[in-house]
């Protein structure tokens, strides 16, 4: 996506500005550039923000009518599945407190309405659970009794469950649809240090500190304010130095930061909690910039000096140079999040097997392709898609690899301060 034509999409969802001041540039886009545009929104998570937004200033008609009805049909959609997922929450819910499991639900209906104004219209496709180590083995049995089967465990240690076989959409529609199979993931730790090399000190025990919640008579458990949000921060975090991480996580964390700035109490606490904890300011300082950058908003006073402070050097650097295109292609098209995750691994060793890892990675492509009948013609089209999707990933390693170490000489001058 061209990030200049992101910025225009970007534009009407920043905090403060009305889409009749960007109506004019968006109605005299092409077609073409229309198609390229909800592609992107696809992938950003931003489609159906940006189409509510339309429609709630009434600018609906800067977008192509065929673009349109396919818009209205993605909103209806999803809104039947949130429906569906309410329910499937509530039964999973239950399931785990009858079994005696404390758990905290992780984004979805728990990020109403901090994070996000309506679950309608916050793309969602599985649920997500953080429960402690010692009760795997009573969840894994409740979940199974309940008809769910596991997948292969991830190397972060996230168990992963299903009702029916995952597959991959056929086509953009099958993003909203009710019908697209969910997962449950049970995150039995908050932070996967093991994995990302990156150790932090971070709040004990949240389990302990649990709010009942409720959303449209939904009733469920989730993380105490301050632990949700440094959970949402590192969740983010993670996802960069992941290439990928979308950009609607950005606009949820610069809501959250817009709708809360006045709390103070709030933010003395979590103050409190940042401070003398450099890695994780630096965090916070990386993520809450990125937000504000691209969304508007303001980190709040009582944070945003030391986070400043956080943000110089090598931090402040990378912002500049890599930070907001990056984000508005998901971090997915480079390998620059890499010069972002050396800033924060101590380890000579542990650093050399991230970058070995991340330049020329070995695990084997997820499945792009399905076939959608048994019949032989239907699978051989699958196949052939399924090769040209690992085709283009091998292409992309290689090309990112090779920028990779090209920016990195040019990186390392900036770094050290040199021109």
């Amino acid at each position: 996506m061209n990030p200049l034509l992101a910025r225009e999409f970007v534009a009407p969802l920043r905090l403060g500005n009305s889409p009749h001041e960007h109506a004019e540039r968006l109605a005299s886009l092409g077609p073409r550039e229309w198609e390229a545009a909800l592609d992107w929104l696809d992938l950003a998570g931003l489609t159906l923000v940006f189409w509510t937004r339309l429609k709630e200033s009434g600018t609906e008609g800067v977008v192509p009518s065929h673009l349109r009805s396919r818009l209205d049909r993605n909103l209806a959609d999803h809104c039947l599945r949130v429906t569906e997922m309410a329910t499937e929450a509530d039964t999973i819910n239950r399931c785990l407190e009858r079994a005696g499991v404390d758990y905290a639900v992780l984004k979805g209906f728990a990020l109403v309405p901090d994070y996000v104004p309506d679950a309608n219209i916050r793309i969602t496709y599985d649920h997500d659970y953080l429960v402690s180590p010692e009760a795997i083995s009573r969840v894994r049995e409740a979940l199974q009794a309940a008809g769910y089967r596991a997948r292969k465990e991830r190397e972060n240690r996230t168990l992963v469950y299903f009702r029916h076989p995952p597959r991959r959409p056929y086509d953009r529609d099958d993003l909203y649809s009710p019908g697209f199979p969910r997962t449950v993931e049970i995150h039995p730790q908050f932070w996967e240090a093991e994995n990302i090399k990156v150790p932090l000190r971070l709040p004990e025990d949240p389990l302990t500190r649990l709010r009942s919640r409720r959303w449209q008579g939904l009733r469920f458990r989730s993380l105490g304010e301050e632990d949700e949000l440094i959970f949402q921060v590192l969740h983010v975090f993670r996802h960069i130095l992941h290439n990928w991480c979308r950009p609607c996580a950005f606009l949820e964390i610069a809501r959250f930061l817009e709708r809360r700035s006045g709390d103070s109490p709030l933010w003395e606490r979590l103050r409190d909690r940042l401070s003398g904890n450099r890695p994780l300011c630096g965090i916070f300082a990386v993520v809450f910039s990125l937000a504000t950058d691209l969304f508007g908003g303001q980190i709040p006073s009582p944070l945003s000096t030391e986070l400043a402070a956080s943000l110089e050097g090598p931090l402040a650097s990378w912002m500049a140079r890599y930070g907001k295109d990056s984000a508005l292609n998901n971090f997915s098209l480079d390998k620059f999040s890499l010069f972002l995750h050396r800033e924060f691994v101590q380890d000579a060793a542990a650093w050399r097997e991230i970058r070995r890892a991340r330049i020329f990675p070995l695990q084997r492509p997820h499945r792009a392709a399905q076939a959608k009948t048994p019949s032989l013609a239907s699978r051989s089209v699958a196949a052939w898609n399924q090769g040209v999707h690992v085709a283009r990933r091998l292409l992309h390693h290689l090309k990112a690899g090779v920028i990779y170490g090209w920016e990195s000489y040019r990186w390392e001058r900036v770094r050290l301060g040199r021109r």
